[in-house]
Order: C-alpha cells, then structure tokens, then sequence
C-alpha cells in the first residue's frame, strides 16, 4: 500500500513530529510504500526507510502557509496516486488524522474567532477535519480529547479511536543502556543527597515551567532541573527569585531518560497539553510525578496511585502541597511508579500497532 503522511516540519521535533517518524517507520516495516511530505527536515534523517519529500510553501503567515502546506499535501498525494493520505497537522481531505493538541475552538469563540484571519483560517482546517459529513478517520491521544471534539463538532464516535499511551521504542531502548544514577548527578552538579525536582518542556510557560519555579522557591530542600527550554525570560526569573544555586537550566536535552533516572520527582504542571508524552516517560523510568488535570495523560497518574493530580483551577497553594506531600512519602510513591513502569513495559510499541491496524482498516475501506 502507498501511504502518505504530512507533518508541517521536520527540524523542530516535538511530540507531534516524533510520533509521525515513528509511524512512518513502523509502516514501512510492516511492508508499505511511505512518502512523508513536510517543508523542512533535519540533515541525520536522510537515512530513514521511508521517502521524504520537501515541499515549497509560501505564505506571509504562520496560518498562511498552514492552509498552504495542506493543499500542497492534497495535490502532491493525488498526483503520485497515493493510496491513504494520513494528516499530522489539520488537513481536510485527508483520511486519517492524529489529534496531537486540543481544538481551537477552546481558544478562538465570539466575534474575533470570524473577524481574525488567523483564527478563521486555522478554524476553517479544523472544521474541515472534524465536520459531520468529513470522511476522516480520527485518532486521539485520550478519551477526555476525544470527547471534547465531539462534544464541539458533533462527528460520528465511530470515527474516533482512541490510542494507547504513547512511548516511542528509543526511550525503552535507553533505559536499557542508562548511565548509573549517581554518575548522571555529578554530571548535573546535583548533590548526592538532593532531593532533585525535574521539568521537561519546549514551551517553558505553557508547561508551567514558572508555576514550577515559584514552588520550588518555597521549599529550600529541593534542587530543580528545568530541562528543553531555551524561552530568555526563565534565567532571569530563576535569579530574580534567588534560586541560582539550586536551579539548573538545561536548553538542549540529549537523553531524556538519563535526566528522568537522575531525578527524585516530575513535576509538569501544564497549561495547556493533550497528552503528555513526557508525562508517560517519567512514569516509564519508575519516577513519581505531579501534573495539572488539563494533562490527556493525567487519569493514569490518578489510576496508578504514582503522584498527584493537581485540581483545575490551578493554584500554587495546591501545587506546593503536592511537592510537600510527595516529598514527605517518595518511597512508597516511587513503588508505585515502578509497578506502573513495569505495566507500560509490557505494552511497548501498542500505540503503533493501533495506528497501523486503524490505517489498514481506513484503506481497505476507501
């Protein structure tokens, strides 16, 4: 079968962009013919077992070249006689399509949602994809952003599946080669009797990065290592809050595990996140975490009993409990995280295998 996947980029590899690699890796080896079509890609991706293929769009604006990029996609698939066309960015027309973020409709309403051309353009793809009469087959991160888009579109639920956590095959693979705790934390700096708090995020303000700060700031035993962030504003909030001997800002990230197995405690609370990956990967390397309830994969925190679930609305007052009580019981919240990583061990690689047998399954109805 001839696939084509579409994802806007490929230099900048967020969550979104790893998952469609993965993808088009594991239906290459399941024996399909993949060509991913994108606007830019990262020179050590040349080797991949599937065809990537640069396409020029242009555009004086972000939504622009978004509603550029998705016709573009649309008549290269038709010209090359693609046989499924699967969307990683909203793309009406495509058959299938990963829901990586929450809608827009959570963020754009009212009067400014038809004036603005940013939020009509980008409102108008997401329409496109989830309208009642669309024919495309729709994946969900978890069943609360499933729900919600349903709840807004009022598409058939048959469309919608929903797919296992997802943990990409290279973060088991490190973990079976990880350095030794102790030699990651002289590596850091960190002390060996720190108690070491962790965030991981691009975004830093949408991940809660300074809700994370301000807490920290209150509790002089902690140490926090605030990891994949090169946003300006946070150094000088660290030294505003006199934190520069207990706070370790790390803009590039080379091996998530390591930092995951040097750490006490994952602390994420997001604004604003589907899922959360990285949420899924603290608990993969057995860690205790505390994440906001906006996060896709906060139920399983909540199910497994390996950290807290902070209430929305947010509030620091919850936030600084929560590391308060964490703290005080680390061991029996890391016995639970370790039973919760032995779970996810045993279901390694189901997030793929859903995709390809959804992927299978729109194909053989077409």
């Amino acid at each position: 079968m001839r696939i084509t996947l579409a994802v806007s980029q490929l230099t900048k590899l967020g969550g979104k962009e790893r998952d469609c690699l993965a993808t088009a890796r594991h239906l290459a080896e399941r024996g399909h013919q993949v060509t991913v079509l994108t606007t830019a890609v990262a020179d050590d991706l040349a080797a991949a077992p599937f065809r990537i293929e640069l396409l020029r769009v242009r555009g004086f604006s972000n939504h622009s070249r978004s509603a550029a990029f998705a016709r573009a996609v649309l008549k290269s698939h038709r010209q090359q006689g693609g046989d499924l066309l699967f969307a990683f960015d909203r793309m009406p027309g495509a058959d299938v399509f990963f829901a990586a973020d929450r809608s827009y409709l959570r963020r754009y309403h009212g009067l400014a949602a038809k004036l603005l051309p940013r939020r009509r353009t980008m409102l108008a793809l997401e329409r496109g994809v989830y309208d009642p009469k669309a024919a495309t087959r729709l994946l969900f991160l978890t069943a609360q952003q499933r729900d919600e888009y349903q709840q807004f579109y009022g598409f058939d639920p048959a469309r919608g599946s929903v797919l296992p956590m997802i943990l990409h095959d290279e973060r088991f693979a490190a973990l079976e080669g990880a350095a030794e705790r102790g030699a990651i934390r002289r590596e850091l700096g960190v002390p060996d009797d720190a108690t070491l708090v962790l965030g991981i995020g691009i975004a830093a303000r949408l991940k809660g990065f300074d809700r994370t700060l301000a807490a920290v700031a209150a509790q002089p035993n902690l140490h926090l290592l605030l990891a994949g962030s090169s946003d300006r504003w946070l150094a000088p909030q660290v030294a505003e809050l006199g934190l520069q001997d207990r706070v370790r800002l790390l803009p590039y990230v080379p091996n998530v595990m390591d930092l995951l197995l040097a750490a006490d405690l994952f602390v994420h609370p997001a604004r604003e996140e589907a899922g959360g990956i990285v949420i899924g990967e603290a608990l993969l390397a057995g860690l205790p975490v505390i994440v906001s309830a906006v996060c896709g994969y906060a139920p399983v925190v909540a199910r497994s009993g390996a950290g807290i679930v902070l209430p929305e609305p947010f509030t620091p007052e919850a936030l600084s409990a929560a590391l308060t009580e964490v703290t005080g019981a680390l061991p029996a919240f890391r016995e639970r995280a370790s039973a919760q990583a032995a779970n996810l061990r045993e279901t390694r690689g189901a997030w793929l295998r859903c995709i390809a047998e959804q992927v299978e399954a729109a194909a053989a109805t077409r």
